[in-house]
C-alpha cells in the first residue's frame, strides 16, 4: 500500500551514468511480489496464469531476479537486499497476515487432495497465499548463489534500507513506496528497471518511466515541515499501519499540519469536521515509534559481493525447477561477465584520486 505522497513530493530525473559506482539497498518483497504476479495473457480466455515450470511451480521470480540483478551489474551498480522481519501488529490490521494465509491455504490444499479434487488443488497450489513463503525462501537461495548480500531485518525491509542510506553504507534505497521517506531515508531511487516501463495496475497497459531520485531533506525544506510532522501527515493520509482519516488527502494533510503543527492539535481543533475516533493516542504513539525509532540491524560489517556460483544456480534453476539448461547457462554467462565488469569498475574507482562529488539532487 504505502503512504500516498505523490502529489506533494518533488522528484528529479537521474541518468544511469550518474548511478555508476553506486550501491543501492533494495526492498525485495515488492520486487519479488511483482515478479511472482507477472502473468502471461491467456489467449483462450480472459484469465491470466502464472509462468510455471513443468512441476506447476512458478518461476517468474527466479528468472526475474536473475535479470534484475544482471541489469544492476550492467549499470555498474552493486545491490544489497533487505528482507522483512517481524510484522508489526498494527500492519496486520491493514495488510494480509501472509503466514496465516499460507497456513490456511495449506490446510485447504490438503483437503482438496484428500477429496480427490485435483483441479482445486492445482489452483490453490498456484495461489500467492500458498506459495509466498516458499517464494521468499527460494529468492534468498538464488541471491546466495548469485553472490548477492542480503540482510534479514528485525522489522520492515524499508526501515533497514533507510538506515543503510543514513549511515552511508549505501547511496540509495530502491523502493517504489513512499514509506521510505517516513523512515527518514535521505535518498530514494525509483523506476530502476531495464524495460523503462511500468504496468498499470489491473490493466494490460504500460506507462513509460524514467529513473528518478527523491531527496528527503530538500522536500522537507520545500514543504516547510519536519520529519516528525511528515509522519503525522501520514497518519492522516493513511499508511500500512493506519487507514487514515476520511476526507483528508496529501494536500489537506499538509495544510492542517502547517496550521496546527502536530496531530494532537489537529484532532483538538478539527474534531467537529473529521472523524478521529479510531485515531487513538496509543496508535499515534506506536506509529511514530515505528517510523521514527525503527528496529534495525545497526552492525553491518560483512557486506560482500561474491563471485556467482554456477553450480548452485544451475542446481536451483535446472535441477529443482527443470528450466532449460542452455538458456540458464547463457544468461548466467552474461551475468558473470557483468559482475566482473562491475567489480573492476568499483576497484578502479576506489583506487582513483578523490574528486569533488557532484550533488545527486
Amino acid at each position: 500500500m504505502g503512504v500516498k505522497l505523490q502529489q506533494i513530493i518533488n522528484i528529479k530525473k537521474i541518468d544511469f551514468q550518474r548511478l555508476a559506482g553506486k550501491i543501492i539497498a533494495v526492498d525485495p518483497p515488492n520486487i519479488i511480489f511483482s515478479l511472482f504476479n507477472f502473468a502471461r495473457k491467456n489467449t483462450g480466455n480472459t484469465n491470466n496464469s502464472l509462468i510455471l515450470d513443468r512441476t506447476q511451480r512458478p518461476i517468474s521470480h527466479l528468472y526475474g531476479l536473475l535479470y534484475r540483478i544482471n541489469f544492476y551489474y550492467s549499470k555498474k551498480i552493486f545491490p544489497v537486499f533487505c528482507f522483512d522481519g517481524k510484522v508489526s501488529q498494527l500492519k496486520r490490521i491493514i495488510t494480509k497476515d501472509q503466514l496465516k494465509d499460507f497456513l490456511f491455504t495449506q490446510d485447504w490444499y490438503k483437503q482438496a487432495i484428500e477429496n480427490g479434487n485435483k483441479e482445486l488443488a492445482r489452483q490453490i497450489a498456484s495461489s500467492k497465499e500458498y506459495l509466498w513463503q516458499n517464494i521468499i525462501q527460494e529468492s534468498k537461495q538464488l541471491l546466495g548463489a548469485l553472490g548477492i548480500p542480503y540482510i534479514e531485518s528485525p522489522s520492515s525491509a524499508e526501515s533497514q534500507c533507510a538506515y543503510l542510506v543514513k549511515k552511508h553504507f549505501v547511496h540509495f534505497s530502491n523502493s517504489q513506496d513512499y514509506d521510505s521517506l517516513l523512515f527518514g531515508c535521505p535518498r530514494i531511487i525509483q523506476n530502476l528497471s531495464k524495460s523503462m516501463r511500468r504496468k498499470v495496475q489491473g490493466r494490460w497497459t504500460y506507462n513509460k518511466v524514467e529513473p528518478v531520485v527523491i531527496n528527503l531533506e530538500k522536500n522537507l525544506q520545500q514543504l516547510q515541515i519536519s520529519i516528525f510532522q511528515l509522519v503525522d501527515m501520514a497518519l492522516l493520509i493513511g499508511t500500512d499501519y493506519f487507514p487514515g482519516i476520511k476526507g483528508i488527502g496529501p494536500k489537506k494533510a499538509l495544510h492542517l499540519i502547517k496550521k496546527y503543527k502536530n496531530i494532537e492539535h489537529i484532532i483538538r481543533q478539527e474534531k467537529s469536521t473529521y472523524d478521529f475516533d479510531d485515531l487513538t493516542h496509543e496508535i499515534i504513539k506506536n506509529v511514530r515509534k515505528i517510523f521514527l525509532i525503527p528496529d534495525v540491524i545497526e552492525s553491518i560489517d560483512n557486506i560482500h559481493w561474491n563471485h556467482p556460483n554456477r553450480s548452485q544456480v544451475i542446481s536451483l534453476l535446472c535441477h529443482e525447477h527443470n528450466l532449460n539448461k542452455e538458456r540458464v547457462v547463457k544468461n548466467f554467462d552474461k551475468f558473470e561477465t557483468n559482475y566482473e565488469k562491475c567489480r573492476k569498475y568499483f576497484l578502479f574507482q576506489k583506487k582513483a584520486p578523490k574528486k569533488t562529488q557532484l550533488t545527486l539532487y
